[in-house]
Order: C-alpha cells, then sequence, then structure tokens
C-alpha cells in the first residue's frame, strides 16, 4: 500500500509531466495549487486520473470512494487516492 507521501510524490510528477506534454509550463507544483491555477483543463484532469489509476492501481471515483467532494487543489486529489487505497486495503 502506498503512503501518502508517496501518492503525494506520484501525482505531482504526473501532473507536472502531463501539463509539459500538454505544451504548457509546469509551474512548481505543490499540494496546494488549485488545479485552475495550473492550467489543468478536463482533458488534462481526465489524464492525469488515468495515469494516477495505471500507477496505483486504484479509481477513487468508481463506487462513489471519492464521495461527492469537488476536485479543487491537487491536495484534494491527492487525498481522493489515499482514500481510496486505504479504503481497498481495509477489503
Amino acid at each position: 500500500m502506498s503512503s501518502r507521501s508517496e501518492v503525494e510524490a506520484t501525482a505531482l510528477r504526473t501532473i507536472a509531466e502531463i501539463l509539459e506534454e500538454d505544451g504548457q509550463h509546469a509551474p512548481q507544483v505543490s499540494g496546494a495549487s488549485t488545479l485552475d491555477g495550473l492550467g489543468v483543463t478536463s482533458l488534462v484532469l481526465a489524464r492525469v486520473v488515468i495515469d494516477l489509476e495505471d500507477q496505483l492501481g486504484v479509481d477513487p471515483f468508481r463506487g462513489g470512494l471519492a464521495g461527492d467532494s469537488p476536485l479543487r487543489t491537487v491536495d484534494d486529489l491527492i487525498d481522493a487516492y489515499t482514500g481510496a487505497l486505504t479504503e481497498a486495503g481495509a477489503q
């Protein structure tokens, strides 16, 4: 099972890589960064979610694991994956 710090490192790296692939300058990405502020469009977010699911082995948006909380910051995304990993480990 991945720790929050491992999920955070994976998410930060993935977001920066996808933004650069999308032709955007990837600013310093941190947990407090807002997705809008980073220039994360819905298409970029979909790519991030797919990559994180592949890397972490969980989908926090399947079956309502992530709840109804909107994703506004990178920390929100990290928390969704950390929660899904915790839930998957409890099953």
